[in-house]
């Protein structure tokens, strides 16, 4: 497998524009007959979408300053091993605020969300110097949040036509605006943002303390210290499997940098598997879109009772 795809048809200042924002098995897909077109960003939600949610939080964290800002929080409520739960939740409702929530909503994301992130900010003791509130390190999450969209659907459905990729690009800009990431620091077009990624890889790296932790959430090893005995038996009956498609949603680059192995007989297995998940995605992905609705009203109904969100 290759991490980097040329777009030929594409120039951006003068030379091909190497695709490695696309997930690697996809440019080797054909679109499937009855694809249903995207027309927002919800559309892109499909069934395989709960498979990929670890992978893009690796790809999040692989930002040295924000690897080290989660492992480093003071916040508990919002970490995922302590409160994973919670932090499912909160998620969920950010994202479906993001692709569905209006403006009130919005405004509502950026004051709450901006008073926990100020209290996330690196020490004389941290490796890197960091602030959750930093546009810069926003806007490389909001990017990894839009790769979780496109890549579960051209994972099942085959590559987006090109006007589709602008379309989810404009109307998915709230994933960073949201909080503080400016209007005119979101991509315009894909090759925009396709140049962002490619200069963000080569600064990524996971350190060892955070590439712990990461593997401890993917195996769910964190359970034995969150439940004990039912926590060990939930990481040797589901772990191997959750991180095997956590493994199989992440880029190469991403791969090694967890030190993770990826074979040929593992992608053959992946491929089997999203055949499986195309069959059900016509029933299995209305309810996962219904689901961030219901992520919304909750958040809306919190607010009318004045009980926190986050």
């Amino acid at each position: 497998m290759t991490a980097a795809r040329d777009l030929p048809e594409r120039e951006h200042g003068g030379g091909p524009v190497a695709d490695t924002y696309q997930h690697d098995l996809v440019a080797r897909r054909k679109p499937t007959a009855r694809r249903r077109p995207v027309r927002r960003p919800a559309d892109l939600v499909t069934a395989i979408g709960p498979t990929l949610a670890g992978a893009n939080v690796i790809m999040q964290l692989a930002n040295p300053k924000v690897g080290y800002g989660v492992h480093e929080s003071r916040v508990p409520s919002g970490n995922a091993i302590k409160r994973p739960i919670k932090r499912g939740r909160t998620t969920g409702t950010f994202l479906a605020v993001a692709l569905m929530g209006n403006e009130s909503d919005k405004a509502y994301i950026h004051e709450a969300v901006g008073r926990i992130h100020d209290q996330v900010y690196s020490t004389e003791t941290s490796p890197v110097r960091y602030s959750a509130n930093d546009s810069r390190l926003q806007l490389w999450v909001a990017i990894c949040l839009l790769k979780y969209f496109i890549d579960q659907y051209e994972l099942l459905h085959g590559p987006l036509t090109a006007e589709e990729k602008q379309t989810v690009l404009t109307q998915a800009h709230p994933l960073g605006t949201a909080l503080n990431v400016p209007a005119d620091k979101w991509p315009a077009t894909y090759d925009d943002l396709l140049v962002y990624w490619n200069g963000e890889l080569a600064g990524l790296r996971i350190d060892k303390p955070v590439r712990d932790e990461l593997r401890s959430l993917a195996d769910l090893s964190f359970l034995e210290y969150r439940v004990g005995k039912l926590g060990t038996l939930a990481h040797v009956t589901l772990g191997p499997s959750l991180a095997y498609a956590i493994k199989a949603g992440l880029p190469p680059e991403f791969r090694e940098m967890m030190r993770w192995r990826w074979t040929e007989r593992d992608e053959r297995r992946y491929q089997r598997a999203l055949v499986g998940f195309r069959l059900v995605d016509p029933v299995l992905a209305p309810v996962l879109r219904g689901v961030f609705r219901l992520n919304l009203l909750d958040l809306r109904l919190r607010r009318k009772l004045g009980i926190p969100v986050f």
